[in-house]
Order: C-alpha cells, then sequence, then structure tokens
C-alpha cells in the first residue's frame, strides 16, 4: 500500500520554505493541514475564581507562546499594569524572544532553557524566597509542577486558557493513508470526533514518547515515531517513511522509543551547606586519644613469649631466695662449713643470672621481629613496656641477691 495522502495535525506553514512543501514535490504526495485542537483564552470572570492576585507574583514561569499571550490578555482585561521589575522564566529561547512583544528584553530579567525546566534550577535557586506564577491550560504535562514540588518552592498554578478539540466533523478521516499527530490531546480529539473510529490499514504517526503513550492507550497501532536515530524531526522521519513504504510497497518496521520508568526524584536544587568544622570521630571525642592500629599476630606471639619467661624467672628467684633463707637458718657450727654455705648460695644465685641473660638474649632476637611487623608507636609502646617489666624483673633479683649476702653476713657473725 502506497502512500499518496497524509493529514497532519498542525496549521498550515506560513512559508513556502517549510520541508513539507518538499516532501510533497519530491514524492507527489497529497499533504493536508487540520488543526486537532485550538486554545480558547479564559474569561476574566473565570479567572477570578481561581482568587489569584497578580500583583504577589514577581517570578513568572512561561512554557509556550499562548502562555505569554493569555498571561498579558488577562492583566489587561483585569487592568492591571504588569511591573518591570518581574522576572521571566521561559522553556525555550523561541518564548524568550517572543516576550518582546510585550516587554522590553532584559537579561537580567529573562531566563531561558533548550529543553526542561531542569536547566533553570540555579536561577531559580537564587529566587527561591519569591513567589512563582505558573500560567498554563487546564490539559497540561505535570514535569514542571513536579519540578517545583519536588524542589519546595512557594508557587501558584492559574489556568489561564482552554485546550479545546476542534470541529473535525468535515474531513473525510478514511481518504488518508497517513494521520500524524504531535500530541496527546491531538489523538484524543480524533476519538472525540469520531467515537466509532476503526484504524484498518490506515497508518499512524506520532510525536514523542508522550504521544506514543496516549495513541497505545487508545488501542491504535503506530507505524510512525519521531524522532529517531537517523530522523531527528518528523519531516526527515516523515520523508524516510514515504520513501521507504512507497518503494517496496510495506511500510518499514516502526521503531519504538524508549520509555522512562517511573522512579523517585531527587531534587535538582540544593542549598549550599554552611561551612562546619568537621565532626569528630566518636573516639576522639570521649577519649581524645589517637587510633591504635590491629597489633600483627606475630608481634603478640613474641610479646606473649617474654612475659612468661619473666613469670618464669620471678617464680624461680623467690624459689632460690626462700631456699638461701633456710639454709643459713640451719647452717653448722663449722666455719669450713659456713664457707661452704656462703659459696653454695652465690652459685644457686648465679643460676637465675644466667636464665635472665638467656632471658635478654631472646628479648634481643625478639626486638628485630617486632620492630619490623610493629611500624605504628602503638606497636612500640606495647614492646616498650615488656622490656620495661624485664628490667624490673632483674632489678628485684639484685635486690635479692644483697638481702641473701646481708644474712649470711650476720649469721657468720652471731656464730663467731
Amino acid at each position: 500500500m502506497k502512500i499518496k495522502n497524509v493529514l497532519i495535525s498542525q496549521p498550515r506553514p506560513d512559508s513556502e520554505k517549510s520541508p513539507y512543501f518538499d516532501i510533497a514535490r519530491n514524492y507527489k504526495v497529497n499533504l493536508e493541514f487540520k488543526q486537532f485542537i485550538k486554545v480558547e483564552g479564559l474569561s476574566a470572570i473565570d479567572f477570578r475564581k481561581q482568587r489569584i492576585d497578580l500583583s504577589q507574583y514577581s517570578c513568572i514561569i512561561l512554557n509556550s507562546r499562548n502562555a505569554v499571550d493569555h498571561y498579558f490578555r488577562i492583566a489587561n482585561e483585569l487592568r492591571f499594569t504588569v511591573p518591570e521589575k518581574n522576572k521571566y522564566f521561559c522553556l525555550t529561547e523561541a518564548v524568550a524572544l517572543y516576550l518582546q512583544k510585550y516587554i522590553v528584553y532584559r537579561k537580567r530579567k529573562i531566563f531561558f532553557a533548550q529543553q526542561s525546566i531542569e536547566e533553570l534550577a540555579e536561577p531559580i535557586r537564587k529566587n527561591k524566597d519569591e513567589k512563582f506564577l505558573f500560567p498554563c491550560s487546564d490539559k497540561h504535562t505535570d514535569k514542571i509542577t513536579e519540578f517545583l514540588d519536588l524542589n519546595r518552592i512557594n508557587y501558584t498554578k492559574g489556568i489561564f486558557y482552554k485546550t479545546v478539540s476542534s470541529d473535525m466533523t468535515s474531513v473525510k478521516i478514511k481518504d488518508f493513508d497517513l494521520i500524524l499527530f504531535f500530541s496527546p490531546h491531538g489523538v484524543q480529539s480524533l476519538f472525540d470526533n469520531f467515537p466509532d473510529y476503526q484504524q484498518g490499514e490506515q497508518k499512524i504517526g506520532v510525536f514523542g514518547v508522550i504521544t506514543y503513550q496516549a495513541a497505545i492507550s487508545k488501542g491504535l497501532r503506530v507505524d510512525l515515531v519521531a524522532p529517531m536515530p537517523h530522523a531527528p524531526s518528523m519531516t526527515m522521519a516523515l520523508e524516510w517513511f514515504i520513501k521507504e513504504t512507497n518503494k517496496n510497497g510495506v511500510s518499514p518496521q516502526p521503531y519504538i522509543p524508549i520509555i522512562p520508568s517511573e522512579s523517585k526524584k531527587e531534587p535538582v536544587i540544593i542549598d549550599k551547606p554552611k561551612s562546619k568544622s568537621k565532626a569528630k570521630p566518636v573516639e576522639e571525642q570521649v577519649d581524645n586519644k589517637p587510633k591504635t592500629k590491629a597489633v600483627s599476630p606475630k608481634a603478640k606471639r613474641a610479646t606473649q613469649k617474654m612475659l612468661d619467661n619473666t613469670e618464669v624467672s620471678k617464680a624461680d628467684s623467690t624459689k632460690t631466695a626462700k631456699k638461701k633463707i633456710s639454709s643459713k637458718t640451719t647452717a653448722p657450727a663449722n666455719k669450713s662449713k659456713t664457707k661452704s654455705t656462703t659459696k653454695k648460695p652465690a652459685k644457686k644465685a648465679s643460676k637465675p643470672v644466667k636464665k635472665a641473660k638467656s632471658d635478654a638474649k631472646t628479648a634481643k632476637k625478639v626486638k628485630p621481629v617486632v620492630k619490623k611487623q610493629a611500624a605504628t608507636k602503638s606497636k612500640k609502646k606495647t614492646v616498650k613496656k615488656a622490656v620495661s617489666k624485664k628490667k624490673s624483673a632483674l632489678n628485684k633479683k639484685s635486690k635479692a641477691k644483697k638481702i641473701v649476702k646481708k644474712a649470711a653476713k650476720k649469721a657468720t657473725l652471731k656464730k663467731k
């Protein structure tokens, strides 16, 4: 089935240089333009029912030329002079330039984005304390209001005009091979004018994901979707579709757009936090001590061996001291025996000294191992504590020797 007649749900372009007319000449296709929807301005009486005082709003959000026209129309009907200090936030540059019809264009009070409201996040954040007014129609997408709600902007949505379905009863809808829609309201207008409409072999083309979803929800079969990767505009997509269909006699498979999943969005505008000193960790706040790193298991074993050796040496020293004292009390009266008794404790006392020397040697062997593995100050402290304990043990041994010598001297003196 070749495409010969195309119905476009838009007003006829004013310029003859439009790409639509080039398609009609090159492919010998009949293009008919018919606006499926029309915009009707809200009367001043109906607008007053919304109880909106225009003087309270210094920031105006404008999403289309219709919003510009009807905002200034309502202000004129209410005999309200628009202040020069008002700031305007436009969704596109074309809307911002269209404001020249009513006001003097100044960059300081007119801000515009390229496609979405998120691009105006920074100027809106700077004027967050002021009141915003959003002039819109009774049928509009909720992207702007969702953005404003999400970022807690003080705004008011005012209905300034209505979108109404046009009268299409004079159009013979079945005479067209392809119908192009540009908004969900156009799809709704088709069923408002033709309640018993059945698609059959007729082709349907749509522009945008929202229009695609509206057509699918009405049970239509969508054959052409724009924009596409190789055809970013409707005119390019239409030319490619007519060329392929008329050449092969069968329409190509439609491009299925990616439908964004509904997910919780995060606010775009984020208030910059005041500079504050970083909070200290809990351990530092309570103990005011630096964190100690974990000691390696080899270092733990070395320190444990040192502690065990010191405990053994302490036990040996106490035992030898007790033996010396008992031998002194039971010593015989002979001088030769007394000499032997004095020599024997000295020999016995020398044994723990040898053990202490061996302990010191083991400590010397352990020290380099601990120094290699314990890189932090905390590990060095544990080693120093163990060494200090050893020194205290040696000091106790020397004291015990002195006590034994004194006791031996006293015993000899008493015998004499």
